[in-house]
Parts: C-alpha cells; sequence; structure tokens
C-alpha cells in the first residue's frame, strides 16, 4: 500500500510536556525487513532486506482515570532509527527522527498488545542520479518523510522492564515534492526491549464522567498547501486547496468519514501548459473512508474520486492517508498524503477547525 502517509506529520504535540504523573520509558529495538517491489522499475533492486536498530525516548500517562486526551493506556515519545537497506552502493542508509504514539490493549496484564504509529522525517545517503545511480528510482531526495504503522505482543518482566515482538509497515517517500519518487515500502519482523526509569501503573482505567464518550457527529474545515516539482526542466510550484469532512461516530474508536476537496492543481496547469493545453487548475472531488481515533490523534483512510475533471494526470480513484492531531477544543494540525494506486502524488501539510454535536 503505497504511500501510506506520508509525509512528515507528528503523531503527538511536540510542545507537550511530561507531567509528574508519568513514567519516562527507554526502547532498544532490532529490526529485518524485505522491500516490497510495487513497481517494475524497482524491482532490481527490491531483493535487499533493510535493518537495523532503533533507540526511544518516552512516557507512560500514570494516571488513574481516562481523559480525552488519554482515554486508554498509552505510550508517547521520540524515536531515533538506523537502517542499512543492504545494497550501500545503490540504497545505502537511512536515519530517522520520528514522533510516536503506542496505544496498548489489555495492559493490566503481563502479556499484552500495542499498535505503534511512527511519523517523521528521514536522511537518505544514496538517491537517485541520472549517470552516478540511475537504478535507485525509490528516492528523489535526501530529506525525506517516514511513516511506520505496526503490532506488537508485549511481555511485563520485574517491576520496570518490557520486551516485545512485531512486525511493523514502513513507508519513505519525499511525497512527491522531487522525482523520482517510487518511495519504499518494507514490512519488517522486530524485536524490543524497554525500561522504565520509574514503576509505571498498569490498572485498567476508570472511566470519568466528562470522558464518556466521543461525539456522535463531527464537522472539520481544513485549508491545505504543499509544493511539487514539474520536472525537464525542474520548477518548483505552490499547490493549496480547501476540505471538508463530517465525522459519524460507530464508538469511542471507529468513525465513518465522507468528504469533498478542493485543490488548485498548479502542478497539472504547468505540465499541460508546456505541451500548448490551456486548463483550469482548480478541481474537485468526493471522499469517503474510516477514521481511527486515539485520544486527540487520528489516522484517517479515504478513498477519493476525481470525477469531475477534466484532462486528468492519474488515475480516476486515489487514496488519502491523514494524520490529524487535535490542539485544543477546536483546531487541528493534519499532514496527508495522496497516492494514485501504488504511486504517492502528493504530500501537504492542513490547519483545520472541528465542530461537534452530540
Amino acid at each position: 500500500m503505497k504511500g501510506l502517509f506520508f509525509y512528515s506529520f507528528l503523531l503527538v504535540k511536540l510542545t507537550i510536556s511530561a507531567q509528574e504523573s508519568s513514567s519516562f520509558v527507554l526502547g532498544k529495538s532490532l529490526y529485518y525487513g524485505n522491500i516490497i517491489a510495487h513497481s517494475k522499475d524497482i524491482a532490481a533492486l527490491a531483493a535487499a532486506n533493510p535493518f537495523g536498530a532503533s533507540f526511544s525516548v518516552a512516557w507512560q500517562n500514570n494516571k488513574q482515570v481516562a481523559t480525552e486526551s488519554s482515554p486508554i493506556r498509552a505510550k508517547r515519545g521520540f524515536r531515533f532509527a538506523y537502517t542499512h537497506f543492504g545494497n550501500a552502493q545503490q540504497l545505502g542508509e537511512v536515519y530517522q527522527i520520528t514522533a510516536f504514539t503506542e496505544p496498548f490493549i489489555g495492559s493490566n496484564r503481563k502479556l499484552f498488545l500495542s499498535f505503534p504509529l511512527d511519523a517523521g522525517v528521514s536522511y537518505l545517503t544514496k538517491i537517485y542520479h541520472p549517470i552516478h545511480n540511475p537504478e535507485n528510482l525509490f528516492f528523489g531526495s535526501a530529506i525525506s518523510f517516514y511513516l511506520g504503522v505496526g503490532a506488537q505482543l508485549n511481555y511485563r518482566f520485574g517491576k520496570q522492564s518490557l520486551a516485545n515482538i512485531g512486525v511493523s509497515y514502513q513507508h519513505i517517500s519525499n511525497g512527491g515534492i522531487k522525482a523520482p519518487n517510487k518511495g519504499m515500502n518494507y514490512p519488517s519482523l522486530s524485536a524490543s526491549y524497554c525500561y522504565y526509569l520509574s514503576q509505571a501503573n498498569w490498572q485498567r482505567l476508570n472511566p470519568s464522567p466528562a470522558n464518556a464518550g466521543p461525539a456522535n457527529n463531527l464537522l472539520r474545515l481544513f485549508l491545505f498547501g504543499s509544493f511539487k516539482t514539474v520536472p525537464n526542466p525542474d520548477l518548483l510550484v505552490p499547490m493549496g486547496g480547501a476540505q471538508i469532512l463530517y465525522a459519524r461516530s460507530l464508538n469511542t474508536w471507529h468513525h465513518l468519514i465522507f468528504g469533498s476537496e478542493l485543490l488548485h492543481n498548479t502542478f497539472k496547469k504547468e505540465w499541460l501548459k508546456r505541451q500548448e493545453i490551456e486548463v483550469n487548475p482548480w478541481e474537485m472531488s468526493v471522499q469517503a473512508g474510516y477514521e481511527l481515533r486515539i485520544g486527540k490523534t487520528s489516522l484517517i483512510l479515504l478513498m477519493g474520486a476525481d470525477a469531475l475533471n477534466k484532462n486528468r494526470l492519474n488515475t480516476l480513484l486515489y487514496q488519502r492517508y491523514a494524520l490529524v492531531q487535535k490542539l485544543g477544543n477546536r483546531f487541528l494540525l493534519a499532514g496527508t498524503l495522496k497516492a494514485n494506486g501504488h504511486v504517492a502524488d502528493i504530500f501537504d501539510l492542513r490547519l483545520g477547525y472541528q465542530i461537534s454535536q452530540k
């Protein structure tokens, strides 16, 4: 699933500060993966196997009563990772800094599940070059975006130690800012150890009357902007637009999403202008999908249709992957990645406003 996201967007607010009711956690992980050959253009290099290690610094809320920002036990923090792609000459290595949130399921037991979500930035040591590295169509720029989603089986032993094994799906691309941008998708197996600097509270959270449940109806309005490179010759052009989304709650975690998006496609206008074709750059699409909401952080998966647009450069249907962070009571910060099938199209940042109704 090319283009899971994105992009760089922090899943937790960078301005959040740890409180006295939190336990600090240090973690170390080793992982080994396999590159998915999602395009014949990169099949020759996809036989390599990425491997690496990461170090994390996190905090875990010890409060006993559920809140909007912490409806379940979860760990939040930052991860520093190094990955060797198994092909030093053409693919090289990557260094990453990500923010993550990791909700726990059944953490009052010693054996429990968790689901880490990471987003951040990557620095790649080997990228495409028409002469020196023409086969590396994965990466067109040294600075790229990273998204990782995973599932882990955890076991607590002792008072301050935890170990886990897990699987993850990792994606790196520059979001269409610079070509080529096939991007890399690599599922991985991992083994990790975490040490708590102080003993954590693992008891089941008590429900709060003020946190009885989510709003049944949400209306969100977004303004967004980004950049994309028109090739031959390269020209970086701005793009922007607006989006409206309606969310209907199924329960605390799961929500149905319907919406529409208006985009000023400067890339298409410039690309076709070079072919002496004049077009209206405004495009409108309709969208439907699913939202997983964990406190103030949401993962949204949308399927969109450009049915009303003429002179399309891509497929009729597209995917949009979004990570949304609620700021305060009304405002939203989001990062999204639009993909056409296996090909990442464009990454953008969004500012939003939310209206809710029970």
